[in-house]
């Protein structure tokens, strides 16, 4: 048996067991690159879209991470769009200066409201020393027309104001119907703001891709700067001898094709991050207590893994949104 390996901190406050990690797909790497493209030639907005659970606020979490590593001082703010019976303009400024930050983002009227964001946003541009900002909204899909028009006045006056407004637009392939629908009614107003450019956001599509994405845990450390990467936090024994997820891509991608087929689906396989990195989670905190110098992860293990993270109930559910588009 391996010898007692004293971890750095205690198991339950690890990120993995937490859930409260970033690994970077690439899709999310073609997502910054995009963003920073948008950046660079001062495109006023874009569409990045997928079905759910295909990681888009994970992608932004982690766009947001990056852009502030090599924009340190620029403002990237996002909110959440959120699904109601009535639009409300009150509520709908209320959720913007939440978003920039604004203490007192729920009182005063709404003339109010629209000038303490404008006010809010140009005191934090100025001090970032740029004049353009990010601001992702999640979601998005459910914005109505007048939550746009809202939106492009608060577009409008930054912009006489010298301040490009770059909204990116995240949400499910709705938001392409949306588009079409704007173009059709002729809301070019908000086509040209809002939706230039488009970009599809893919699940994990090849053996490669699932070897990116567990290279980070390898890689990845916490506590930060330590030499304890999420692999060897949960197996010691087998790191210490060579053990490495990303030598796993080849079996677990076997183990979700196996899957895949077993269920008879006949879109093209496409695993979604969600069920991807909770596969994962399964298999390091299930396999922790059996950590061992000679210890695998074996084909059987990765199966189970992959059969209780609910990979196939969301797949089964995807093809029935796909049959109805």
């Amino acid at each position: 048996m391996a010898e007692t390996y004293t971890r750095p901190v205690p198991f339950e406050n690890h990120p993995v067991v937490e859930q409260k990690y970033i690994v970077p797909t690439p899709s999310i790497e073609e997502m910054y690159i995009r963003v920073k493209k948008l950046i660079r030639l001062r495109t006023p907005g874009g569409i990045m879209f997928a079905h759910p659970r295909f990681g888009k606020t994970y992608g932004i979490r982690y766009v947001m991470s990056v852009l502030k590593e090599d924009f340190p001082k620029a403002v990237v703010l996002s909110f959440g769009c959120q699904k109601k019976k009535h639009q409300s303009e009150d509520a709908f400024f209320s959720l913007l200066l939440t978003a920039a930050g604004h203490p007192g983002a729920l009182t005063g009227n709404i003339t109010k409201k629209r000038m303490k964001l404008t006010d809010k946003i140009m005191e934090l541009v100025d001090r970032s020393g740029y004049n353009w900002f990010i601001i992702f909204a999640d979601e998005a899909q459910r914005l109505d027309i007048i939550e746009y028009e809202w939106l492009r006045d608060v577009h409008d006056e930054l912009e006489r104001r010298g301040v490009r407004m770059i909204t990116l637009l995240v949400g499910q392939p709705d938001l392409l119907n949306q588009k079409s629908a704007f173009r059709i009614g002729r809301q070019t107003q908000i086509v040209s703001r809002f939706m230039i450019d488009e970009m599809q956001f893919r699940g994990l599509q090849t053996p490669d891709d699932l070897a990116t994405c567990l290279e980070s845990y390898d890689e990845a450390c916490f506590p930060v700067k330590s030499d304890w990467s999420y692999t060897r936090f949960f197996l010691p024994a087998a790191y210490s001898t060579g053990f490495r997820l990303v030598h796993q891509a080849s079996v677990l991608w076997d183990a979700f094709i196996e899957a895949h087929q077993s269920a008879q689906f006949q879109h093209t396989p496409e695993i979604p991050m969600q069920y991807f990195t909770r596969s994962v989670e399964i298999a390091l905190l299930e396999n922790a207590e059996f950590d061992d110098y000679n210890f695998v992860l074996t084909p059987a293990k990765w199966r189970s893994a992959v059969a209780e993270c609910n990979f196939v109930s969301a797949q089964e559910e995807l093809r029935m949104v796909m049959l109805e588009e």
